[in-house]
């Protein structure tokens, strides 16, 4: 199998290899890379955004169904949750990109060859930071203002569901059950406003007997007094203990139903709503851990990042996933390591000063330790650089 990185020189004329450079410094090398890094990173993020989204749509489903989201409020939900997670998946899935895409590089010999070409770490640290600094820079601007966009949005939505009516959380067609889980309704029809309904079946417990509504139709209505009232209309009441064969039943024009209020639920507006100049002025240590929060992601996926050089070194043997498992387990003690750092600020531990800057320093020493194992980074001579065998 002839490397790709050959075929690529062979197809550049003599003036191209004499400078192959694509403009602004960029090489013919950097915007393969660029290009192989940034397919792999798409098709990772879109893989993690599918896991990631089906887990939302299964939770957001089992609320529906539970009476605390109504048809109105699902969608927004769904978008700011979405939002919510797009930052967090970027720098795992921009690690495992860079990781997995270098990684074919290398079980294909093409970082071989271009090492034989002359082109070595010093090259690849100039392609990964093509790639790792612009998308460095727009996490750093989503977490300073998108995160709190999308925190203070999602307090409004919970705002809009805390003061919607039941009857608005009601579906036709199916058994819905009331909140404190006593009386179960159904109805074959409701309109989009939840005014009115036809086709009502009603049943609820009440000392020791069964009762049971049916009725054409009903309507929602609220009193004087502020509370709402389900009217069924032209319906029969049943009034009886299961098994037992003396029944009441009461024939009516209109009878109206207490619906309860919706459960009295606090949703005070987090940390995370506050805008970044408000956590800067302030001197509360949980503000100072959020604020320090926004800053050190985009620092860490810059660093862990990085480790994908080195990490993804591998052979035509290796094969292409040989350090995928240490790969994951740097990256989940790094981010562990950040959260751990991010509640040593929120409890006065540790100082705003230092923040997870200890944190990063350790990402660094890892940095370069795996550099110096991997032989991308040494003190001898250009010429001493440890090539990896082709292995034919």
């Amino acid at each position: 199998q002839i490397p790709r990185i050959f075929l690529i020189g062979w197809s550049m004329t003599g003036s191209q290899c004499d400078n192959p450079t694509m403009g602004f410094g960029i090489t013919i090398i950097d915007r393969y890379i660029v290009r192989e890094v940034i397919t792999t990173w798409l098709a990772v993020m879109f893989v993690l955004l599918i896991v990631v989204t089906s887990v939302e749509i299964v939770q957001l489903l089992k609320w529906f169904l539970q009476g605390e989201l109504t048809t109105n409020t699902v969608l927004p939900m769904f978008i700011n949750s979405q939002l919510k997670v797009v930052v967090l998946l970027i720098p795992v899935s921009l690690f495992l990109g860079v990781l997995l895409a270098l990684s074919r590089l290398y079980m294909d010999s093409e970082m071989t060859a271009m090492m034989s070409g002359g082109i070595g770490p010093k090259q690849w640290f100039h392609s990964m930071l093509m790639v790792t600094l612009p998308i460095s820079l727009m996490v750093l601007i989503m977490m300073l203002y998108m995160r709190p966009w999308v925190a203070l949005q999602r307090a409004e939505i919970n705002a809009d569901i805390r003061n919607i009516s039941i009857i608005s959380t009601f579906a036709s067609g199916r058994f819905n059950r009331s909140p404190d889980g006593e009386a179960v309704i159904f109805m074959e029809d409701i309109s989009k406003d939840g005014k009115s309904m036809k086709g009502i079946f009603q049943r609820f417990n009440k000392d020791g007997s069964s009762h049971v509504d049916l009725a054409p139709s009903a309507r929602s209505e609220r009193h004087d007094t502020g509370l709402d009232y389900m009217l069924f209309e032209q319906g029969h009441h049943y009034i009886g203990v299961p098994g037992e064969p003396d029944y009441q039943i009461i024939e009516y024009s209109e009878y109206g139903v207490l619906v309860p209020k919706p459960e009295d639920r606090n949703y005070p507006l987090r940390v995370q709503a506050l805008s970044t100049k408000e956590l800067w002025d302030s001197d509360n240590p949980e503000h100072k851990a959020e604020l320090d929060w926004r800053i050190s992601l985009p620092v860490a996926t810059l660093v862990i990042v990085m480790m994908a050089l080195p990490l993804s070194q591998t052979t035509p043997r290796g094969g292409r996933y040989s350090k995928l498992a240490l790969g994951i387990l740097l990256y989940l003690i790094y981010s562990n390591l950040l959260g751990v750092g991010k509640a040593w600020i929120s409890k006065g531990i540790v100082p705003y000063w230092i923040g997870t800057s200890w944190v990063h320093v350790l990402g660094v020493i890892t940095l370069y330790i795996l550099l110096r194992q991997s032989g991308l980074v040494t003190k001898k001579n250009r010429s001493d650089v440890k090539t990896p065998e082709i292995n034919t």
